[in-house]
């Protein structure tokens, strides 16, 4: 879809590139300094704000709370200043699993393991250690 030239509605945008020519030297591309605008009394470097709107329903809205909402909680129930908690020590010790060899055994340990790793390795590869992605057939 082809656009309008800025200069002239009525015109299709010809690639003329008179639009981004400098208006104060018409050797130079536009580098968008903005003198040009300074000249026609525009200052660039400041906005002027006259009036700042501030909307207070909405913050009004936002503060209200419908404690119908939260019906469903029963406050006056909740007395927790007659409520006593036993506190049990535990009397099982942390156990580190890796302390114990007993219970671990490794795959290269364990001879069918190692096999199917083994046998595994043709079908796929291993992306990470234990982590064993299969080529798919296709």
């Amino acid at each position: 879809m082809s656009k309008n030239c800025i200069f002239n509605e009525n015109k299709l945008c010809n690639d003329c590139k008179e639009c981004e020519l400098c208006e104060l030297d018409r050797k130079k591309i536009c580098n968008n300094c903005g003198k040009c605008l300074e000249l026609e009394g525009y200052d660039i470097r400041a906005i002027k704000i006259d009036e700042v709107f501030e909307n207070k329903e909405d913050e009004k809205e936002k503060i209200n709370i419908d404690i119908e909402e939260f019906s469903d909680f029963d406050l006056e129930d909740d007395n927790l200043e007659n409520d006593s908690y036993d506190l049990k020590e535990e009397s099982t010790e942390y156990v580190d699993v890796f302390d114990n060899e007993e219970n671990l055994s490794y795959i290269d340990d364990v001879e069918e393991l190692k096999e199917l790793l083994d046998e595994g390795k043709e079908l796929g590869d291993e992306v990470c250690p234990g982590l064993i992605t299969y080529k798919r057939n296709k």
